[in-house]
């Protein structure tokens, strides 16, 4: 008897949990959504070497998640978060102090920063000779705790193409693929 009884509480706990992940995939009740991030940065680049990379300040994103998800369903909040991913990453060409353009830029590499994680590769632009957009490659990769808080950034780590000595500025375009769940 208490075989029976050990077996049917296995069963109902299987079911019920297979049910959630069913509702969650089949009905998907908070479809997936971007969540973009556009911010002008001005950044002093100087740059002596062409075969190192030149590590940028923090660049403070401060995503606050719990809100975005909110505007989309106010059911929801950071709790419920299944998924972020990058999706996209470009720096457009504003201006500079002497005309240096973003074709100075030959191969970089971004991380992104949260505090209690260890910054991660998020990106990367392998031999860049456009001198008014460089469109970042960026992996499938799961970001979610670095979303988890509110306080997250992006470094770059930027080698030239050639010694320069200019500020440039420039407007960073990203977007988050984020997925929540029941």
């Amino acid at each position: 008897m208490k075989k029976l009884s050990l077996l049917m509480g296995m069963l109902i706990l299987l079911f019920t949990t297979s049910c959630r992940d069913i509702v969650n995939t089949v009905l998907d009740a908070l479809p997936p959504f971007d969540v973009p991030f556009t911010t002008t940065v001005t950044v002093p680049f100087v740059n002596v070497s062409t075969t190192t990379y030149t590590r940028t300040p923090e660049i403070p994103m401060n995503i606050n998640l719990d809100a975005k998800i909110k505007e989309n369903n106010p059911n929801y909040s950071i709790n419920n978060l299944k998924s972020v991913k990058m999706s996209t990453l470009s720096m457009d060409f504003i201006s500079s102090t002497v005309d240096t353009k973003l074709d100075v830029i030959k191969n970089a590499r971004v991380y992104i920063k949260a505090p209690n994680q260890p910054e991660k590769l998020i990106a990367t632009v392998v031999n860049n000779t456009n001198p008014n957009i460089v469109t970042f490659t960026v992996p499938d990769e799961e970001l979610i705790n670095y979303f988890k808080t509110s306080q997250n950034s992006l470094i770059f780590e930027i080698q030239a193409s050639a010694v320069a000595a200019d500020q440039i500025t420039m407007k960073m375009n990203t977007g988050f693929k984020v997925k929540v769940q029941l």
